[in-house]
């Protein structure tokens, strides 16, 4: 990243944790449920670099910069101030979970194969098995992970008690959707040869860890 890429970053981050401390402040306020939440929301502008940097590989501005933002919006909005309550609010974070994760799973599948040009018929077809399944794979447990929170934290993140499983199959399917969208992108690629532009940010992460 350039400096001034840098600096963003870091003030992006600033910015989070004030409103996060603000959005604390509120629920100790109003409503106190809220604060068990705000706990996660410490650690989860950090979760998708963290992977990353476990991996050994380094996210690159975009990376950075879309993980703060939904983070924000998904811990700090949406399980702190409850918006999850708006309509389609929670559907539309999870669709856009779908296309994020299913873009970074390509890029993870062009890191294992050690390259960005992929020609090979089978190869494809492996790519796109790969980056469904890993978008899908993290839908599941996800859900596992809100489930767990209905068990372990009587939080019903789920509305296990108001839908039963339509909301899980519901969020599932629109993170299913973002997949099949960014697979559409990948395979356009793949038969014209132009890059559009998940193909050229799969490019700039790989030449970051690879070509610099």
């Amino acid at each position: 990243m350039s400096q001034k890429q840098k600096k963003i970053v870091q003030v992006s981050y600033a910015i989070y944790y004030i409103l996060l401390v603000l959005a604390a402040v509120y629920c100790y306020r109003t409503q106190k449920e809220g604060l068990m939440m705000g706990a996660v929301a410490l650690f989860t502008c950090f979760l998708v670099p963290l992977v990353l940097k476990i991996l050994h590989l380094t996210p690159i501005f975009e990376i950075y910069m879309i993980n703060i933002i939904f983070a924000a919006i998904a811990s700090i909005a949406g399980s702190m101030l409850g918006a999850y309550s708006f309509p389609f609010f929670d559907k539309v974070l999870h669709f856009c979970s779908g296309l994020f994760l299913s873009e970074l799973s390509y890029m993870v599948f062009c890191w294992l194969k050690k390259t960005t040009v992929i020609k090979e018929k089978n190869e494809r077809i492996l790519s796109i098995i790969f980056v469904n399944a890993c978008n899908m794979m993290i839908a599941v447990f996800w859900e596992f992970f809100e489930y767990g929170c209905l068990i372990f934290l009587n939080n019903d993140a789920i509305n296990h008690y108001t839908s039963g499983v339509h909301d899980s199959m519901t969020d599932m399917l629109v993170a299913f959707v973002g997949g099949i969208i960014i697979t559409c992108f990948i395979l356009s690629y793949y038969k014209n040869d132009k890059k559009n532009f998940w193909i050229k940010l799969n490019e700039h992460f790989y030449d970051i860890n690879f070509n610099s």
